[in-house]
């Protein structure tokens, strides 16, 4: 009897592990200091393992679905997910196949909370271009 249960026991896990799905992302967590807003997209500054504290400029244009050369559509570069955490904020890079793919942020959905700035017109002028992220860690 024992030894029926024990080969039922290991054949579940052998199952499970067999079962188990492996994705092609690969995820990259970082935390946010500060998210700033303005009329062409966010910049976030985040910590890095380098300089302290790094950089960003988040194009708002990453947050839409967009069209690709065939007409067909894409799916958004960045989604954010607003919450009430004490978590937040943070944000997830997705790689795959070593390049950038997407990213969620996710932020305190009070505007208020300090986490939050606003960017003026011309400190965020042009900057908002990017077609890929490539940051430093």
């Amino acid at each position: 009897m024992k030894r029926i249960v024990i080969v039922l026991v290991l054949i579940a896990f052998v199952g499970a592990f067999l079962a188990a799905d492996t994705s092609a992302f690969y995820p990259v967590r970082l935390d946010i200091v500060k998210v700033y807003t303005h009329a062409d997209g966010y910049r976030v500054l985040f910590l890095s393992g380098y300089a302290g504290v790094n950089e960003f400029y988040l194009p708002g244009k990453w947050f839409r679905i967009t069209k690709d050369s065939s007409g067909g559509l894409l799916p958004p570069k960045a989604e954010m997910v607003r919450g009430h955490d004490p978590s937040f904020p943070y944000m997830v890079l997705f790689y795959k196949d070593g390049k950038f793919d997407h990213l969620r942020i996710f932020v305190q959905d009070a505007l208020s909370d300090p986490m939050w700035a606003v960017l003026t017109p011309s400190e965020g002028s042009g900057k908002f271009t990017a077609d890929d992220l490539n940051i430093k860690f």
